[in-house]
This record gives C-alpha cells, structure tokens and sequence, in this order.
C-alpha cells in the first residue's frame, strides 16, 4: 500500500477505500449463442408462415 494513498485519504484505514472488489464476467459461447439464435429464426419464420396461412384462410373463409 502506498503511503501517499494512506495520507491521501487522511490516514482513513477503512477497507473500502482501498479494496475493490472484482466484477464478474459471464463466459459466453459464441457458436453456441448463434446456433441457438438461428434456429429461433427458423421456428419464427415457421410460425409467421402458419400464421399467414391462417389470416388468408380467414379473408377467404370471410368472402
């Protein structure tokens, strides 16, 4: 510990003016991230079809 910080900070020892504690960083699997990604791109893309589907059905069911 420096003894400038110390007198810096009037001789105050409390921990926390000099103790910092650390952050943790979440490890993320890239490849992992962007199958998952791309296959609920699929299913969204499956589900707007079905939905499309349905509303046609419905404007032609409504004629």
């Amino acid at each position: 510990m420096e003894i400038d910080k110390i007198k810096g900070n009037d001789y105050n020892l409390n921990v926390t003016l000099y103790v910092f504690p650390e952050e943790e960083v979440e490890e993320i699997d890239i490849a992992k991230e962007w199958k998952e990604m791309l296959k609920v791109n699929e299913e969204l893309e499956r589900l707007e079809g079905k939905i499309e589907k349905y509303l046609k059905d419905l404007i032609y069911d409504q004629r």
